[in-house]
């Protein structure tokens, strides 16, 4: 599974007390998890078949932290679009042919989180074998992380200072 952890590492003398970290984990819960789910929303944008993106929050005795994952029917589909694919043959088995338009704009390209909608063209082929020219990896995770890690700092501090003037 492929995911985005964002983690806070306290000082446990300082804020091992349970009332500062159960505050900071309320402010990710209530801060971090929809930015980094609008981020993560901003790559299937176009998408005809989205996934479901889920989230869990982890605390130890020092740290807590929020992983974004995809889940759900087509977190398989995110999954290889954020990884790439190299070229490949796909076989048809049996007396069946595929059909396909060969014009084809996909939804992302590498180096944005932005997503638009697909588009395909030119007259309709068919064969019994297609060889795929693949495609480059789209680095969501790298790129949401990149984007966030900032503001993400920023928000915990803000988080930790407001704990502390209370």
């Amino acid at each position: 599974m492929v995911s985005i952890s964002i983690k806070i590492t306290t000082p446990e003398r300082k804020f091992g007390n349970k009332g500062w970290l159960d505050a900071i984990a309320r402010d990710q819960r209530q801060t971090t998890v929809p930015r980094l789910k609008k981020l993560f929303q901003k790559t299937v944008y176009g998408w005809s078949n989205k996934p479901e993106f889920g989230w869990v929050q982890r605390r130890t005795a020092d740290s807590i932290s929020i992983t974004m994952y995809p889940q759900g029917q087509y977190a398989d589909k995110w999954e290889l679009v954020n990884a790439g694919s190299p070229r490949h043959r796909i076989p048809k088995s049996g007396f069946t042919f595929m059909r396909f338009r060969p014009g084809y704009r996909a939804a992302t390209t590498p180096g944005s989180l932005m997503s638009r909608r697909a588009y395909r063209s030119g007259k309709y082929e068919t064969h019994f074998v297609v060889n795929h020219p693949g495609f480059d990896a789209r680095d969501f995770i790298g790129q949401i992380a990149e984007e966030y890690n900032n503001p993400f700092m920023g928000e915990m501090q803000e988080a930790i200072s407001s704990v502390a003037r209370k």
